[in-house]
């Protein structure tokens, strides 16, 4: 479990040492939500015969915070830039472009996701995670459904799943996320 929570860890918050980023944006063009998550974890590079049972570590938004807090002993939390509350916020840049951060304000942001999303708000992003430390490159999709305000194309509310899969770290995981409240910009 401890390096599931790791391994999740390095890579949902991690690219920010490999991945260059714009800051957040002041204005109308970006929208700043803090993100719920759970889901589970699977890690697919231990070895059992066949028939036997997978790991599967469990996510949500207390173990993450806990990790990223320092609360749940982890040494992942030394390469992070954090928010002290242990949330992660999702950027909305626009209908084709996503940043996932661990802070507000965009600044070292975890990865950028390209896509696209239709006029009733149906969306496919992706992107690459860098991982520190380990190197390799993680692939991460994210499916599901914003919400407009009336008449504009300004997210109101998202949710979705994100699946992510590295074959280099051994983890995989599927996350239902969604924004909580309104935008913070």
């Amino acid at each position: 479990m401890r390096k599931t929570l790791f391994a999740l860890v390095l890579i949902l918050v991690s690219g920010w040492l490999s991945i260059p980023t714009r800051p957040a944006q002041s204005g109308a063009n970006t929208f700043v939500f803090a993100l719920s998550v759970k889901g589970k974890t699977n890690q697919t590079d231990i070895a059992f015969p066949p028939g036997a049972k997978d790991i599967v570590g469990k996510v949500n938004d207390k173990i993450l915070a806990g990790v990223l807090q320092g609360a749940i002993p982890d040494f992942a939390a030394d390469f992070l830039q954090l928010d002290p509350g242990g949330k992660f916020y999702l950027l909305y840049d626009g209908r084709d472009q996503w940043r996932v951060a661990t802070n507000p304000n965009g600044t070292g942001a975890v990865t950028t996701l390209h896509g696209q999303t239709s006029v009733q708000g149906l969306f496919w992003m992706a992107g690459k995670v860098g991982v520190p430390m380990v190197g390799p490159d993680a692939d991460a999709v994210a499916v599901g459904k914003l919400k407009f305000a009336k008449g504009t194309f300004n997210p109101t509310k998202i949710s979705g799943v994100v699946h992510f899969v590295s074959e280099d770290v051994g983890e995989a995981f599927t996350l239902k996320f969604k924004t909580v409240g309104p935008p913070l910009t």
